[in-house]
Order: C-alpha cells, then structure tokens, then sequence
C-alpha cells in the first residue's frame, strides 16, 4: 500500500490544509485517496506521534523487525486506535492514504524518533512511503512560534532564547530534518515545498494538493479554520493569563476565546516582531543549514526565501501605542468570557435541577 505522510513543519497552515482534508473525504476517496479517519486527532493523525513517544522509551525496542513494533505499545487508547486504523484499511486497500500531523517535527528531536515512525508505517501495511514537508522563512518562523509558544504555554517564550539555546532548535533547523528524514524513509521519499514561495496553481491548497496527486475540484470545500498569529494586544493579554497559572483550569476555554478575538491584524502597530538583534542572530544562525536546502532541492532559486532588508527592519515586541479601540476589544474578550462563564453555571444549574 501507498502512503504519503505530511509532516509539517509547524506553523505553515497545517490547520487549514488539514480541515481540508477532513470536509472533502468523500470527493478524495472518489478519487482514489483515503485521508484515514482512524488515528486522528482533531483532525491530524497524533495518534502516529504518541505511538513514537511511548516506544522511544522502550529500551528493549527492536527496529530490526517493524511487523513486531506496534506490538510494544501498551497505551490502550493507541491500542484501539490501531484496531480501528486495521478495520479502515481493510475497506480501503485499494487507495492511497494520506495521513498529516506536524507533531512529526514538532516532537522528534533525534534520528531514532524517525526510526520508529518509520517502523510503525512499515508494521501498518505501508510499503511505499512518500514524505512532504513545508518550510517557511526563518524569521516568520519565529515571529509565529513566539505567537504559538503562548498558545502551547509550554512554559517557554522563543523570544528569550538565543538560536543556539532554543528548546526545540530541531524546528529551524531544515537541513537536519531533511537529511533524518531521508536517511531513514529513502533519498527519494522527500517532497520540499516552501511556505507562500512558488506556489502550484497560486494557492497553498492547491500547491499541497497537486504534489500529492490530486486533481483539483472546483467544488472542494474551502472554508478552513486558519491558525493565524496573536496580535500584540493576545500575546500581551494572553502572556498574563499564562502567568496566572490556573494549572490547567479553564485554559483551552479562555484561550479559543482570546484567538476569537486577537488573531490576526492588518495594522502595522500591531502586528508582532521580534527583537532586530535576535531576528538577525536566527536569520545568521540557521543560513548555511537553509543554504544547504536551496542547493539542494531548489537550485534555480538564488536564495532559498526573500533576502531581508536589515534598513527596514523595524522590531515590534511590545504594545507601546494604544488606541481607544483597543479598548473596546478588550472590553469584548472579557466579557464574552463572563457570558460564557454564566452559560456554563446555568446549564450545571440545570442539570441539578433534572
């Protein structure tokens, strides 16, 4: 059976390429492709990712023998996740699955990771294993993740760290993941693809969907949920509600309520950028591995992204001009938290009563 795997990176419309992928089930299986329902989390397959977790743990784990891998896992949610993966292949052997979750990136931070990925694929049925992976511009890698760091509230800010000391450094790092990735799925098994860079067909969608295959629909459902950046008045007001810590309480009902209202911005005083001095050491740290990929897979192009213009620049951390309006949006979020709050009480209220 035939597969593509699409790993990320992070922050490159996962989200929407992946709530495509979901609402056009049907219209790709009519055309011989199975974005697989089983493995799935919130629409990306993580159930791959967390199978990776657990058996890097195994100490005893052998690779040498994948159809005995998943055989390891003891975790019964992953468990029956397998079960019902087996009971969609059976109906679908004849398609070419598609499966997508940046945890790919995100969480494999060594060459053995990939081994076992690889290995599970290969325990799955997969025989023929085809990768893709978006890149985006190093400094919109970073000013985005800065964004994200405080949607994870994993307890560390990109923006305070050197490139070199980055907890995840693995993420910028594109010759690293390119040349594991390769030396473990097969040389020929990477599809490099570059974020808003030489699109197929003008849009991310249909580039995405072409180098899978894929003939493009006009009446394919396009309307996605995008994952888009803080503006300066989310990462300052969700920065605050982070350090609060709530431990846990009533984190992902503020947080779907801070991205309703601060995603996104069309106004340059509030559009987020990072320190010029760290933006340049990023750019500088991660050149030659970026260098590496545009020799690579793109040598037609002089640079792998758009050459920065340091003159320009202007950094853009903190909120330091505010407007009545601002105001105003942030009298919204708070309320429309105290709305929902009351929603909630009314309804255990409710139910007490029944």
């Amino acid at each position: 059976m035939k597969a593509f795997l699409h790993i990320g990176t992070t922050n490159t419309g996962n989200q929407e390429k992946q709530g495509f992928l979901a609402k056009n089930f049907n219209k790709l299986l009519n055309q011989g492709f199975l974005y697989p329902k089983s493995l799935r989390v919130a629409n990306r397959h993580w159930a791959l990712v967390d199978m990776v977790l657990e058996l890097i743990k195994d100490e005893n784990l052998n690779l040498t023998q994948p159809e005995q891998v998943l055989k390891a896992l003891k975790n019964p949610r992953l468990l029956q996740a397998i079960e019902s993966f087996n009971k969609e292949k059976e109906l679908h052997k004849d398609k070419t699955f598609i499966f997508s979750v940046e945890g790919c990136v995100w969480e494999f931070s060594s060459k053995k990771h990939i081994e076992i990925l690889y290995a599970i694929l290969k325990a799955l049925g997969f025989d023929e294993i085809k990768l893709m992976v978006y890149f985006r511009d190093t400094l919109d890698y970073l000013n985005s993740h800065c964004s994200q760091d405080l949607k994870n509230n994993l307890g560390y800010y990109s923006g305070d760290f050197k490139p070199q000391d980055h907890p995840r450094k693995y993420i910028f790092d594109y010759k690293w993941i390119c040349e594991n990735y390769t030396e473990v799925f097969g040389e020929n098994s990477l599809i490099v693809r570059l974020l808003r860079e030489d699109y197929v067909g003008g849009t991310l969608l249909k580039d995405f969907t072409y180098h899978l295959g894929i003939k493009w629909d006009e009446n394919f459902d396009l309307e996605q949920k995008r994952n888009e950046s803080f503006n300066l008045l989310g990462m300052e007001i969700q920065k605050r509600l982070n350090e609060k810590d709530l431990n846990g309480q009533n984190f992902n009902s503020l947080l779907s309520i801070s991205r309703k209202h601060f995603e996104g911005t069309k106004e340059a005083r509030l559009k987020f950028k990072v320190q010029k001095e760290l933006a340049k050491a990023y750019v500088d740290y991660f050149a030659s591995s970026n260098e590496w990929v545009r020799a690579k897979y793109f040598p037609h192009k002089k640079s792998l992204f758009t050459p920065i213009n340091w003159d320009d620049y202007k950094e853009n951390a903190t909120l330091k001009d505010i407007k009545e309006e601002d105001w105003d949006k942030i009298v919204d979020f708070f309320a429309e938290v105290i709305v929902s709050k009351n929603i909630i009480i009314q309804n255990l209220k409710n139910c007490n009563k029944n």
